[in-house]
């Protein structure tokens, strides 16, 4: 069960019954690989770790995993007509994260963005029940927009780990370098540039949600309310004039809630 009090446990609260535990599962599956990236220090030791995790979803195919998330979440992906393969994504955000910290360009962004969270919320929408290929793909996107809303908000936590999410030629382009994130002081130009990053987010959010829209509130519930919440992240974030570099923007669990309910409300 996700932390009480974050975006995932109200986005867990909208799930019907019967499927809460399976996405519960996926996202404990999901938040254990992504933490190799970051708690283990050793590179050889996080390699190691990450290679039994992608074990673990290979014995997914004859039903011989050994973890107890995992041997509970094969037959319920199985039975929403997802593959072992729906689980592959957020392995490999870990492998680009073991093997680079910075990132090109756009395109080279996003498909890590695709594979740390667009693949999870694209198992999460099989999950709810959803079978329509262009749900599927809606859901895959809204993931990818979650991504990039954590990238701006984290960006101060990364940098301190060593990573600087931002495609290198959108930094060129604004004439912001990584020594001059590294002074953490927000200056007119990173503002430009996290304005810029915050914006395609909220397009991609925006767009996701409006196709899932289309499809039955019981079912897409849960992949609207954790997009409402990132994007009043954003505006929160917008609002903070994206003072991230020193500190971490929030929402009270309060507004969580509060979002998380009002959401689906038609207006």
């Amino acid at each position: 069960m996700p932390p009480a009090g974050s975006a995932s446990y109200y986005a867990l609260q909208r799930c019907a019954p019967d499927v809460r535990a399976s996405v519960a599962a996926l996202i404990e599956y999901h938040v254990q690989v992504r933490d190799i990236a970051d708690a283990v220090g050793d590179p050889q030791v996080a390699q190691a770790k990450l290679s039994w995790w992608a074990g673990q979803v290979d014995a997914l195919r004859t039903a011989r995993a050994d973890h107890p998330v995992l041997r509970a979440l094969g037959p319920r992906l199985a039975a929403a007509g997802a593959a072992p393969d729906a689980l592959t994504g957020v392995v490999d955000s870990v492998r680009i994260d073991l093997a680079q910290n910075r990132w090109l360009d756009r395109a080279a962004l996003l498909h890590y963005c695709e594979r740390s969270c667009g693949q999870t919320l694209r198992a999460s929408a099989a999950l709810l029940g959803l079978r329509d290929a262009a749900a599927l793909d809606a859901a895959q996107d809204l993931g990818v927009g979650l991504r990039q809303v954590a990238i701006v908000r984290n960006l101060g936590r990364d940098i301190g780990r060593g990573r600087i999410y931002v495609p290198l030629d959108a930094m060129r382009r604004h004439g912001v370098t990584a020594a001059s994130l590294h002074r953490r002081a927000v200056d007119a130009s990173i503002r430009a540039l996290l304005a810029d990053e915050a914006r395609l987010a909220r397009a991609r959010l925006d767009a996701a949600r409006a196709a899932l829209a289309r499809y039955p509130t019981a079912q897409t519930a849960p992949l609207l309310a954790i997009g409402a919440m990132a994007q009043a992240l954003l505006t929160e974030i917008e609002r903070e004039e994206f003072a991230v570099l020193h500190q971490r923007i929030g929402l009270t669990p309060l507004r969580k809630l509060w979002i998380s309910r009002s959401c689906t409300w038609r207006r």
